[in-house]
């Protein structure tokens, strides 16, 4: 499975790779062309459409995708398949009929101004067709076409990124969001083409029953992550202001890229582990990418704290210089809310009460510490309510899933990293004294990574030949 893993996960990784790197240099864009304000309505009119996304269509596509093994047949596939799309593209549309007839009040409500009335309509065509082309993009990965699936990402980042910066120039807000909606749109026909024979003009009723059956105790779940995890933006607007949520925005982009080290896994992984998740040998291969990875996510999450500064200030106007005081709470927590991916026990057992119950206390201690901290620190406040809540959720979901599928993973290890890595925190934000050569303190920054990496290697998270092959990788790409 490693070896399967390793290949569709590289496909899937440069997917990812560019796709996050379009909205990597979004960021730079849109904090040039849009006012503060401005970009707080995009991050907000954004987060709604999150929450439209896993309530409108009921989290289908889950239920597609916990279904696709039980189809042996193809046909039994495509008419899964042609069901989930036609049920997803009629709640949105239904959905984008009634909401754009209550743009207005929604404009009120959302963004705090009637005169944003076009952006929430541009907004809520984008949601619409965005779903729509989600929904596709999934098949490709339960069809294990990883090339198809890399290349209609690629295709979608790349006309975001085009028709996002012409509109922005043009129309501002509004044309970001008339962009993107293109992009979608775009992006959703070549898939269909692409996917023609996997697709049928045929709707399943009973097939419908069995994808819901699965995917509606999803749908609760699915809320409480939003309300631990993007409900802060909306705190944010209600308790401070627009700006607030452009510098927590910028921040929460800026960090998503730590993430580029899950995603390509992420992709290749759940099919993977779907199929193969009764053979013996499957739980120890699982336990040790959750071993490397975890090292890979400290040592990510202690350089972009180390280099707050100057990520921000290379990225993003001056605008946004607090963003930087938010990188060493939301990198660590961006990890954290995607390692659920390593720990399938609960998918495979289908226990979605249990992920309803674990979301939902993650989501009752964000909303509980938004509440306390952003009016007195802000988007600070947001950020380390963010970074809590995130790991009260990835521990309950550890403990969860090593009762229903255990892997056998060394705590201990695991600890003395985690130790490790606190120490060498604190000790980077100590050396940052203005009195001293900036050369010597990167220096220090430097020698902590190094000493974080030889803790990984000697407690055995990272392994030498994986070091060696890397090296080699390096070697190769340089020549």
């Amino acid at each position: 499975m490693i070896r399967t893993l390793a290949r569709d996960g590289a496909i899937y990784a440069l997917a990812a790779i560019a796709s996050r790197g379009v909205s990597f240099l979004l960021v730079p864009l849109y904090t040039r062309f849009l006012t503060s304000a401005d970009y707080g309505a995009l991050e907000l009119t954004l987060t709604f459409g999150l929450l439209v996304t896993l309530v409108i269509a009921f989290e289908v596509g889950q239920g597609m995708a916990r279904e696709w093994t039980e189809e042996s047949r193809t046909e039994g596939r495509r008419r899964l398949a042609s069901t989930a799309l036609l049920f997803t593209l009629l709640v949105h549309a239904v959905f984008l009929l009634v909401a754009t007839l209550a743009a207005a009040p929604l404009a009120m409500t959302l963004l705090g101004s009637l005169k944003r009335e076009p952006v929430v309509r541009a907004g809520l065509l984008f949601i619409a067709l965005n779903a729509v082309f989600l929904q596709l993009q999934s098949q490709f990965r339960w069809e294990l076409r990883p090339y198809a699936y890399a290349g209609v990402s690629v295709l979608y980042a790349g006309l975001t990124l085009a028709f996002g910066a012409a509109l922005a120039v043009r129309a501002g807000l509004q044309g970001v969001l008339w962009g993107q909606a293109a992009a979608a749109a775009v992006a959703s026909v070549v898939s269909i083409v692409l996917l023609r024979r996997g697709l049928a003009l045929t709707f399943d009723g009973k097939r419908l029953a069995r994808m819901l059956k699965f995917s509606l105790p999803l749908v609760p779940a699915g809320l409480a992550v939003f309300f631990s995890f993007y409900l802060n933006r909306l705190m944010l607007n209600a308790f401070s202001s627009l700006d607030q949520v452009a510098v927590f925005s910028v921040a929460s982009r800026l960090a998503g890229l730590t993430t580029l080290l899950i995603i390509g896994l992420q992709g290749a992984l759940t099919p993977l582990v779907y199929v193969h998740h009764r053979e013996p040998a499957v739980p120890r291969q699982l336990a040790r990418i959750l071993e490397t990875f975890v090292a890979a996510a400290l040592m990510a999450s202690l350089a972009f704290s180390f280099y707050a500064r100057e990520i921000v200030a290379w990225i993003a106007t001056p605008d946004y210089v607090a963003s930087a005081a938010l990188l060493p709470w939301l990198a660590p927590a961006a990890l954290m809310t995607q390692m659920y991916i390593f720990l399938p026990g609960i998918a495979i057992e289908r226990r979605t009460g249990w992920q309803l119950a674990l979301t939902s206390v993650s989501a009752g201690v964000s909303i509980g510490l938004n509440a306390l901290l952003i009016p007195y620190w802000g988007a600070l406040g947001a950020a380390v309510a963010t970074c809590i809540a995130a790991l009260i959720f990835i521990v309950l979901w550890f403990c969860a899933s090593q009762r229903l599928y255990r892997l056998p993973v060394r705590i201990s290890a695991l600890m003395v990293a985690v130790v490790a890595y606190g120490t060498c925190l604190t000790l980077g934000a100590l050396i940052e004294q203005p009195t001293w050569e900036v050369k010597v303190v990167l220096m220090l920054k430097t020698l902590l990574m190094a000493v974080l990496l030889a803790v990984a290697v000697c407690g055995g998270l990272v392994r030498r030949e994986d070091l060696v092959r890397l090296r080699l990788v390096l070697k190769r790409a340089r020549n």
